[in-house]
């Protein structure tokens, strides 16, 4: 009698909202973050920088080519090829260590949103350079980037799906 009374009217969908929050807790703290071993398991695409349209050619090939004299086909071997756009939600897992063509999420001092872009280039003293794949060039934070900075590397990519933040962060004005 008591449970009918706790999952029925007001009283129970202020129950199976909390019930619902908790579940998403436990997951994203339990078993994301445990799991991937990133304390930034999944994160909102804010910015156009990894979009691959049609300055692509320009901005990722061309510059890549240009600057590091990388070839198409082994800019074409690295891991999530064909970028991503606003809305995106990546997948992030952390790892010891991290390859060119990775596409990391790192932090950078002064800035409260974490940065999503490829490494395109490991330094002698083992830290790393990174670039936007949309951007025309690389900005003075992405040439020395800490493996303490680094939350983790993409897996994958579910598309849209962080379009909920991306509308939040508008509303307020974030």
């Amino acid at each position: 009698m008591k449970w009918k009374k706790l999952t029925q009217g007001l009283v129970g969908n202020l129950f199976y909202a909390f019930l619902g929050l908790l579940v998403a807790v436990v997951f994203y703290y339990g078993i994301l973050r445990l799991g991937l071993a990133t304390d930034l398991p999944m994160v909102a695409v804010v910015s156009g920088s990894m979009k691959h349209d049609a300055s692509a050619e320009a901005d990722f090939y061309g510059w890549l080519e240009k600057n590091l004299g990388y070839d198409r086909n082994y800019i074409n071997s690295w891991p999530v090829t064909g970028g991503f756009a606003v809305g995106d939600m990546p997948v992030i897992k952390g790892d010891e260590e991290y390859k060119v063509g990775d596409i990391i999420v790192y932090s950078v001092p002064g800035s409260e949103a974490p940065i999503i872009h490829r490494i395109i280039k490991i330094n002698p003293d083992g830290s790393y350079q990174t670039k936007g794949d949309n951007n025309s060039s690389q900005l003075p934070y992405e040439t020395k980037v800490t493996k303490e900075q680094i939350h983790g590397k993409v897996l994958f990519v579910i598309p849209k799906v962080g379009y909920f933040k991306v509308l939040f962060n508008k509303v307020l004005g974030v």
